[in-house]
């Protein structure tokens, strides 16, 4: 039985399946850091108010956020970083496909980036004070 003509002609993206990891790590790290970091950020940057004091209602979950985002960036690094089967390479020449991946692979660097910050701050600020 032959395969349909439509299945064969679609070009499979291998990383098209780490933009949602991407996402909910890098949401998951910026609530995690939301206790500690972002307050002095808005500090630095002038904005404040009683209502910063608020943001240490999400402490309690910075541990399981930190979990939740470093989970979702192994599945995005698995997804970015494996090697392709033969069934799943691009076009012929595979252009498109690195191009993407070097998009997606500078995000996930981003993302990683913004989940290692609340776990360095707690061992860098004792520094500073």
């Amino acid at each position: 039985m032959p395969m349909p003509a439509a299945s064969s002609q679609r070009e499979p993206q291998p990383a098209a399946g780490s933009a949602p990891a991407l996402t909910v790590a890098g949401i998951a790290a910026i609530l995690a850091s939301g206790c500690c970091v972002v307050p002095l950020l808005l500090a630095l940057a002038g904005i404040s108010g009683t209502w910063i004091s608020q943001l240490r209602r999400i402490e309690p979950y910075s541990p399981w956020l930190l979990g939740l985002s470093f989970a979702a960036l192994g599945t995005a690094a698995w997804r970015l970083f494996r090697r392709p089967s033969q069934a799943a390479a691009c076009a012929s020449d595979g252009i498109d496909c690195r191009q993407m991946n070097g998009v997606a692979r500078r995000w996930f660097w981003v993302v990683a980036f913004l989940a290692i910050v609340p776990l360095a701050v707690p061992l860098v600020a004792p520094w500073f004070y």
